[in-house]
């Protein structure tokens, strides 16, 4: 009997070592209904070549999510006919949107954790546990409109909302579309770092689009404009020259400008060597 039980445990080690699975969320707080993504890491235990996933078979790449007292709220299934041939030895790495079936909306705390099902066998491996906290804050910002003709639901009633949300080690400024009758939150996603050194410059142009020039950083500023279906269609930068810092200007049309600073691509090559201990000028910062 008890060198029965002995095997049983050998087998259950041996089945838990095939693939190593882990899990990293981005941060520990979330606002609520903000998307959340997942880096998955799955490395290949098996010593020999392994197959996840193929036509016809069940998702291999699944999540799990529980409040604080254990209680289940979904299930996601992330990869199907996906296949995928792993290397003994091998490792690779999946990014999903685990939000894309459930996102929670009460304030609270969470766990997540990834599940990866190996089909020849029968059995799933899973990751770490990990917790994270969904927190909400109030509206730095609010303004009603109607939805133009062009967009969908068009003729309805929306309400633009930026709020402030302040994480352990960094500030942000989120972006919020309300239906303005119901009050449900449509949608919800993080425009950026925000300095508050200078307050945010918000309107709502001709075209009922909202433009917000807000600090993300000292001495550089940050241009959203966002339609009136919610969906953030520019994120531009501008640098301060000296005392001269980009403003925003509204035409008597309605129509938006940056006007002072000087435009900046976070995303250009260096123009010129960094010195020793330090950045490039046009070095991308942090949080962007």
């Amino acid at each position: 009997m008890r060198l029965l039980l002995c095997l049983l445990a050998l087998s259950a080690v041996s089945a838990s070592a095939q693939f190593d699975v882990s899990m990293k969320l981005p941060r520990a707080n979330f606002m609520a209904l903000e998307a959340i993504n997942a880096t998955v890491n799955i490395t290949n235990r098996t010593g020999a070549e392994a197959v996840l996933g193929g036509p016809g078979r069940a998702p291999w790449l699944s999540f799990e999510m529980t409040t604080s007292e254990g209680r289940q709220l979904a299930t996601m299934d992330a990869s199907g006919a996906e296949l995928v041939q792993l290397p003994p030895g091998s490792t690779i790495s999946r990014k999903v949107t685990v939000t894309d079936a459930y996102a929670p909306s009460e304030i609270g705390n969470y766990a997540i954790t990834a599940r990866v099902f190996h089909s020849p066998t029968g059995d799933y491996y899973a990751s770490n546990r990990t917790r994270f906290s969904i927190v909400d804050a109030k509206p730095l910002w609010e303004q009603s409109y109607g939805v133009p003709a062009g967009f969908k639901d068009a003729g309805k009633q929306r309400k633009y909302s930026l709020s402030i949300f302040r994480d352990v080690d960094s500030t942000s400024l989120y972006f919020r579309l309300i239906d303005d009758k119901s009050g449900d939150r449509l949608r919800t996603f993080r425009l950026g770092p925000l300095s508050m050194i200078h307050d945010p410059q918000i309107s709502i142009d001709a075209k009922n689009q909202l433009q917000v020039l807000f600090m993300a950083q000292p001495q550089l500023f940050a241009h959203a404009t966002i339609t009136p279906d919610g969906v953030l269609t520019k994120l531009s930068y501008y640098k301060q020259k000296g005392s001269d810092r980009p403003m925003m200007t509204q035409s008597v049309q309605g129509e938006i400008q940056i006007a002072g600073g000087e435009y900046f691509d976070p995303s250009a090559p260096p123009t010129e060597k960094p010195k020793a201990g330090g950045r490039s000028v046009s070095d991308k910062p942090p949080g962007l």
